[in-house]
């Protein structure tokens, strides 16, 4: 964190899942700041994991979730009202702060996320080879 932060700050800060959500900052302590992501959750963050909201505009990856669906695909964001978020694959739509997410470059998501899809992944699979042999025993 480059700048103190104080109690109703709007900054970017760490979640569970590695990503960086933006937040209002309601307390701060010694070595943690304990935040209120605008999608409702309460969390606190390392003051490490927190970072003003220019600073996440300017070096953060960001992520817009598209149309709100729940989809975050990368982009870049101009950061002037209304705020308009590029995406790489070529579109473009009006977003709303609560909408972003970022990651510092170099700092590595947690895995527990991809593990998840992992897991479904081989479910599914493990699912599919019953189902053939079970074909095959009819058949």
């Amino acid at each position: 964190m480059s700048v103190m932060t104080a109690p109703g700050q709007t900054v970017f800060a760490r979640w569970k899942d590695g990503y960086y959500y933006p937040a209002v900052v309601d307390e701060v302590a010694e070595n943690n700041v304990k935040v209120s992501f605008l999608d409702g959750h309460m969390g606190f963050a390392s003051k490490g994991h927190v970072v003003q909201l220019q600073e996440a505009f300017q070096t953060m990856q960001l992520q817009g979730n598209w149309q709100n669906h729940g989809i975050f695909f990368k982009g870049r964001l101009n950061s002037q009202e209304p705020m308009m978020m590029y995406y790489n694959d070529g579109d473009v739509e009006q977003i709303e702060l609560k909408q972003l997410r970022g990651i510092r470059p170099g700092e590595p998501i947690i895995w527990k996320q991809a593990a998840r899809f992992i897991f479904v992944g081989v479910a599914v699979g493990v699912a599919i080879c019953r189902i053939r042999k079970a074909k095959k025993k009819r058949g």
